[in-house]
């Protein structure tokens, strides 16, 4: 038994997502995450990069690399907020998986076909980190299977910021299980084998 516990989640209300900056946000420190620390040491500011749902994975790439961004938001010609978009999914096997899924080569996919939708989201409040560990973070994310978890502002219900797993765990000691629950035998050899965790 762990003895951090998993927080209270919620879905995302797509009005959320704003684009604000917080006090809340930290500089992360440097070195290894101790589970033990404050959890809002590690939260991510929102990304400021935003990409069409219709550019490439190449465009994205691109964009993500010349503005130094790990993650971009997807957004819509209306400029409403559809998802997130991270650069290590994108170098990742599952967008060669998801193209054969669609029947297209991967030239052919847009990054509204391979991003993380908000509609998939969980979101906690911001009184809720600032008494929170790292630890319960990590359970949290793990028990609901979540890559992002999304910090919303209780005075103004805007996301003030993200949690991502997988830098999460590359930052720690820890060991990774898969974000997605295996519900069946098909899926447990999906992840195992093809790493289709995320």
């Amino acid at each position: 038994m762990s003895y951090y516990r998993a927080l209270e989640t919620n879905a995302v209300n797509t009005n959320t997502v704003a684009k604000t900056h917080s006090n809340i946000i930290d500089t992360i420190a440097a070195g290894e995450i101790q589970e033990q620390l404050p959890a809002e040491q590690f939260l991510h500011p929102l990304p400021t990069t935003e990409v069409d749902q219709y550019a490439t994975i190449d465009e994205v790439l691109l964009v993500l690399d010349k503005t130094h961004q790990a993650t971009a938001l997807v957004i819509d010609v209306s400029g409403q907020q559809l998802g997130f978009i991270a650069k290590a999914q994108l170098g990742s096997r599952f967008i060669l998986a998801k193209a054969q899924a669609l029947g297209c080569t991967r030239n052919e996919l847009t990054v509204s076909d391979v991003m993380v939708p908000l509609s998939a989201l969980r979101q906690v409040s911001s009184a809720q980190v600032l008494n929170a560990r790292v630890g319960d973070i990590m359970a949290t994310m793990e028990e609901d299977g979540l890559a992002y978890l999304l910090v919303v502002s209780q005075q103004s219900q805007h996301a003030v910021g993200y949690y991502d797993f997988i830098d999460m765990v590359k930052s720690s000691s820890r060991a990774m299980t898969a974000l997605k629950p295996s519900r069946t035998f098909n899926e447990v050899v999906e992840h195992v084998l093809h790493h289709k965790e995320m």
